[in-house]
């Protein structure tokens, strides 16, 4: 263990689960989202009865079955009334299902036990020693990256992903150890739910205008979150005081007294990213980055106060795998954090080039016809902007005297509420890419207020202004994620390497591209 945290394994005993006092038979409706269908997984692991519904059938929903889940397309509440009669029920509700929904609306007239997402979750989590990765963005990977790195080190953590993790091809893991680490999500003020040892702050934006009323109540949402870290618990955040995108963070860390509970505060960030102030100086610092296609490579300097040190510090040294200087800053709040736990961090770092990735982020769909397709989940104009930038090193052939390919950015916005409140952003996000296919805003039936929303067909033509360009060289609007098949493949050329983005169903564009790709 590193003298740095000499006190990592301190705390209370762990508290374990007692199988006795949970369900049974536990029935899940919206069984085929990503929280959700982890959550199915850990069930199954304690040896649940598990059955589910959800709208429409999916590869998740699918992998679910061959687990032996039972799980039906479409809502019923006969699903329901059959639990009444088995002994020690649950109902699991995702966010996203309406309380309008039949199996909700029987579940509360027989008067079954229910419980949201979030709340099922920390039956889980609040019995082990938790690290609860929150944020903006970054969560997801943060988190697969802490799993991944405690299971290469012998570690037999659990863990809850919103995502697939590539390297362990599951989303979630009952574990051994007294760890478990967790994404803790701000919508629906999900992350409530949990009493972590260690939190993590990747970042704070706006987002979620469809449920907060505000950005300072958004932010007050996470001041809540911290304020449910253990005593002598650890606060892990991002630094970057000339990035708007950090600003939240700031205002978070202002209102949370650490001191009163002997919380301690560890801040990362990069370098070139401004000075530090007293308030919030920087421990751990990031520097001479190298981008490449395969990934990166960069030096942390930890648990160093630039301000004061005089004398050399320990240098430590980080190769990823995964492209992008956001997942360099991932992967450092990751060491950070299982330094915490008793890794040392240069075997965290190690860890950490052996993890490829959680699946829908930036994903490699296929690689025919000299032309690569990648997936990405990206949905606010931050994650569009980053996941873009990292792509850039993607379109570098192998012969340094070859042309650089293009780089096509199809986007399948998510929310009219989002694409209307985060409009310039959004407009400002694609500046990386060569040309842009921008579908019709994926909007959920009941998710969002009804309103009058600049779309699609608006964002496009202030893209185009941005550029100085009115024709559709640059970005074009194409309603259908399907109708965009028969432009990309006609003007596809080798070496272009195509983005595709969105958190609604714009996904299945990628495979069927690569697959026409494949044909061609």
């Amino acid at each position: 263990m590193s003298s740095l945290h000499a006190d990592a394994d301190t705390g209370d005993s762990v508290k374990a689960i007692d199988p006795t006092r949970g369900p049974d038979v536990v029935h899940l409706i919206g069984i085929g989202g990503a929280g959700m269908s982890a959550l199915a997984r850990l069930y199954l692991q304690m040896g649940c009865k598990v059955s589910g519904s959800d709208a429409s059938d999916s590869p998740t929903v699918e992998s679910l079955r061959i687990l032996g889940t039972t799980i039906q397309i479409g809502h019923d509440p006969q699903l329901v009334s059959t639990l009444k009669l088995a002994g020690n029920p649950l109902v699991v509700m995702s966010s996203a299902v309406p309380a309008t929904n039949p199996e909700v609306m029987a579940a509360y007239e027989l008067g079954l036990p229910m419980k949201k997402h979030a709340e099922a979750l920390a039956w889980f989590a609040n019995s082990k020693r938790t690290i609860a990765v929150a944020g903006t963005h970054g969560k997801t990977t943060t988190t697969a990256m802490i799993a991944t790195a405690m299971r290469r080190a012998g570690i037999d953590a659990s863990f809850q992903v919103g995502g697939e993790l590539v390297d362990l091809d599951t989303s979630a893991s009952w574990g051994n150890s007294e760890w478990m680490v967790i994404e803790a999500d701000e919508y629906d003020r999900r992350f409530l739910a949990y009493t972590p040892e260690v939190a993590i702050l990747t970042n704070v934006e706006p987002d979620h205008f469809e449920y907060y009323g505000s950005v300072p109540e958004m932010e007050q949402a996470f001041t809540d979150f911290l304020g449910l870290v253990q005593p002598n618990g650890l606060v892990v955040a991002s630094r970057s005081p000339n990035r708007e995108s950090d600003a939240g963070i700031e205002r978070v860390l202002e209102t949370v007294p650490p001191l009163e509970r002997g919380l301690r505060v560890t801040r990362y960030g990069q370098l070139d990213d401004g000075l530090d102030t007293p308030s919030h100086r920087t421990q751990w610092w990031i520097g001479n980055i190298r981008e490449h296609p395969g990934g990166s490579t960069f030096s942390v300097w930890p648990a160093h106060d630039r301000l004061t040190a005089e004398e050399p510090c320990e240098v430590l040294e980080g190769r990823l795998s995964v492209p992008g200087k956001h997942n360099i800053l991932n992967a450092v709040a990751s060491t950070i954090a299982l330094a915490h736990v008793g890794i040392e961090p240069q075997v965290a770092l190690d860890a950490m080039a052996h993890f490829h990735g959680v699946r829908r982020r930036f994903q490699l769909a296929g690689n025919h016809d000299g032309v690569r397709v990648f997936e990405d989940y990206a949905h606010h104009p931050t994650e569009v902007r980053v996941t873009l930038a990292a792509a850039v090193h993607i379109t570098q052939p192998d012969d340094s005297n070859a042309p650089r390919g293009r780089l096509w950015a199809v986007f399948q916005p998510h929310l009219k509420v989002r694409t209307e409140r985060l409009f310039d952003e959004f407009v400002q996000a694609f500046d990386a890419a060569n040309l842009v296919i921008v579908t019709d805003v994926y909007s959920p039936p009941g998710r969002e207020p009804d309103g009058i929303y600049r779309g699609s067909a608006e964002l496009v033509t202030a893209l185009n202004h941005r550029r100085n360009q009115q024709s559709e060289s640059l970005a074009r609007h194409i309603g259908e994620p399907r109708d965009a098949m028969s432009v990309l493949m006609d003007e596809l050329q080798e070496g272009d390497v195509v983005l595709v983005m969105g958190a609604g169903p714009i996904d299945r564009l990628a495979h069927e591209l690569s697959s026409k790709l494949k044909d061609r």
